[in-house]
């Protein structure tokens, strides 16, 4: 089969590959995969969880993962001139100033899960460049957010990023869903389509959806990109 896969455009932004790679924490997801991936046409993700623990700068370990995030960030891209994200955990006691940090830095965009990341669009402080995509695992959490952005801050989200149970990290998934059909990834991104059409027509807009969870070859990423997903998510 012969598939030309067609480009994921965020905005601005446009990766001739539709794929992400996913932020794997402590160390994994950093400069060299990140910038290995937006190399090759994708968009490179470093991993916004203990970036800041392995050169102890300081006593004070959120500034430690402050300043490491933004070294990250530079190394990053000085090594490429693809497109870079960060995946931050809206958990994390500092978050506000992991993605403060991102959006001085001009990452071309912040992946935030595990939590809905409400208040995200106010650290823009006026900035265009770096998008916003929240990371969730239901229609109801795609609604939920938008429909926060959009009053608070008239900001539609620039994409999402659905995982499924198979995705690994922090996800809204009980034990007993995880081999359930009914909460495949295959199954929620209809949801998710139809969550997000209605604001689409509204503001003309399409909000791409990337999906992540148990995408493994070239057959799964085909039908994921073919029932409605603009890009796959990989890690």
């Amino acid at each position: 089969m012969n598939t030309i896969m067609e480009q994921l455009v965020v905005g601005d932004k446009v990766a001739k590959t539709p794929i992400v790679q996913g932020g794997m924490g402590i160390g994994i997801s950093l400069a060299n995969l990140a910038a290995a991936v937006a190399n090759e046409g994708g968009i490179g993700v470093i991993s916004a969880a203990g970036v800041g623990m392995f050169e102890w700068k300081t006593d004070d370990f959120n500034y430690n993962n402050i300043e490491g995030l933004r070294q990250e960030i530079r190394k990053a891209k000085s090594m490429t001139n693809g497109l870079l994200g960060v995946n931050i955990m809206v958990a994390l006691s500092n978050f506000e100033d992991l993605a403060k940090v991102c959006i001085d830095e001009k990452i071309d965009f912040i992946f935030a899960g595990a939590g809905l990341p409400l208040n995200l669009p106010e650290y823009l402080n006026g900035s265009t460049h770096t998008k916003l995509v929240p990371i969730i695992s239901s229609g109801r959490g795609a609604k939920i957010i938008t429909q926060k952005w959009l009053r608070k801050y008239n900001y539609l989200p620039d994409a999402f990023v659905l995982e499924g149970p198979k995705a690994g990290g922090h996800l809204g998934f009980k034990y007993e869903q995880l081999e359930d059909e009914g909460y495949s990834l295959e199954n929620l991104l209809p949801s998710v389509i139809s969550a997000l059409e209605p604001f689409e027509k509204e503001h003309n807009k399409k909000i791409p959806i990337i999906v992540g969870g148990g995408i493994y070859n070239g057959s799964e990423i085909h039908y994921f990109l073919k029932n409605g997903a603009s890009a796959v998510q990989m890690a």
